[in-house]
């Protein structure tokens, strides 16, 4: 039986803190590991947008800017760039011939759920026996959500800036005795 675990939280409470460190753990485990991140990209100290980086090559593309950018897909401040999103998701559907033991995703959320190729891949590896551990939008609203969070298999943990070390070794937990670590 496979793990699924969703990480859900306010905005900034360390969702994607969390998930590095998980990623991290998992990665000297020396497990095949896949999936994204979305790294934020400052300048200073301030927020100019995210990229979204695989776990596997180490390629990073653009997600998200502020700007005079031209995109089809704008989330308050943030230009989003669906088509360099959707270079990750074609590395991960290429994945089927590979051994894949835990999926990451940082995150499923408004800005990549504008990629009906992502919520494509979303259904799909929800319903397989491959490992997931995702970050999602607390107050996300999109039937996505609904779908993924109707799996028998998930655990939905919340994180906040002071749970995050519990939460941390509550999922370690929960992998080990689900025997994936």
């Amino acid at each position: 039986m496979s793990v699924k675990i969703l990480i859900t939280g306010p905005p900034r409470c360390g969702k994607s803190t969390l998930i590095s460190k998980l990623i991290n753990f998992c990665s000297q485990k020396e497990h095949n590991i896949y999936g994204f991140i979305t790294p934020e990209v400052k300048n200073d100290d301030r927020r100019l947008g995210f990229d979204v980086q695989e776990l596997d090559t180490k390629k990073r593309y653009k997600l998200a800017r502020v700007g005079s950018y031209t995109t089809q897909f704008k989330l308050g401040k943030y230009h989003v760039f669906i088509e360099e999103f959707e270079k990750i998701i074609s590395h991960l559907d290429s994945l089927d011939f590979k051994p894949v033991d835990i999926i990451f995703l940082d995150e499923i959320g408004k800005m990549e759920l504008y990629s009906e190729k992502f919520q494509n891949f979303i259904r799909r590896i929800f319903q397989t026996n491959i490992n997931i551990i995702a970050t999602i939008g607390q107050k996300l609203h999109h039937p996505l959500k609904k779908f993924v969070l109707s799996n028998p298999n998930i655990k939905l943990f919340t994180v906040t800036r002071e749970n995050q070390e519990f939460v941390y070794q509550n999922i370690i937990t929960a992998l080990k005795q689900a025997n994936k670590i």
